[in-house]
């Protein structure tokens, strides 16, 4: 039996594009799932009596959809959701309504009582395409806020920007180098902690070179192996 707590949580992205989900709740801690499930592409409805200023704000624009009423189970709000989030300041309403969407087949997260839900959200740093994620599985989030911040200090904007790189170059090479395997081999050759160090100093563009330099000279050093 899987206890909270005692066991690490799977690890997983999921694509939230175009997906329907619920935020039952109207307040901070409500906004800032709502916020970053927007950030995700995701069809975002509240259901809630009140909403702060700022999701008054969006759902006066049409990026969320308010339904302007207190939860009950009674009233049957959260048919068809892909996730569910309970985010109240009541811990009995947000047992309930994970509850009811557990039993209507939607992944739950709970803000009070994450052992009730499905899964937990970890800190998150994004640098364009690239993702740093921070999770204790519940043991302590003073420290996951901490080593979150300590992140978002260390690997800066470059990051992202080395990764957009990164894309373009791996296209060029899927047309240069047909075999997987050989194309394999190079990176393993070309991303090195060296790489890591030129971004982390803000050398993008030396970093960028050696990527160059390297896949100039790949396959036309000598081969070490006896003949």
């Amino acid at each position: 039996m899987f206890i909270y707590g005692e066991e690490s949580m799977y690890p997983i992205n999921l694509n939230m594009t175009g997906r329907a989900c619920a935020v039952v709740g109207g307040g901070r801690v409500a906004q800032r799932k709502i916020e970053r499930l927007l950030d995700y592409g995701a069809k975002v409805t509240v259901i809630s009596p009140e909403l702060g200023p700022e999701l008054q704000s969006l759902a006066e624009t049409g990026q969320i959809i308010w339904q302007q009423t207190a939860y009950s189970k009674a009233r049957d709000l959260l048919e068809g959701f892909f996730c569910v989030f309970c985010a109240t300041d009541d811990g009995e309403i947000n047992r309930q309504a994970a509850l009811e969407a557990k039993a209507k087949g939607a992944l739950v997260n709970v803000a009070t009582a994450p052992e009730l839900g499905d899964f937990t959200l970890p800190g998150v740093v994004k640098r364009g395409p690239v993702q740093f994620t921070v999770d204790t599985d519940g043991t302590s989030p003073g420290f996951s806020r901490l080593l979150r911040e300590d992140v978002a200090q260390r690997y800066h904007d470059g990051f992202g920007e080395f990764a957009v790189f990164l894309q373009e170059i791996r296209q060029e090479l899927m047309a240069k180098y047909g075999d997987s395997q050989q194309r394999g081999k190079l990176w393993r050759r070309l991303l090195t902690a060296d790489i890591i160090e030129l971004i982390l100093d803000n050398d993008l563009d030396g970093a960028k070179n050696e990527i160059r330099r390297g896949i100039s000279s790949f396959g036309t050093e000598p081969s070490d192996s006896p003949r």
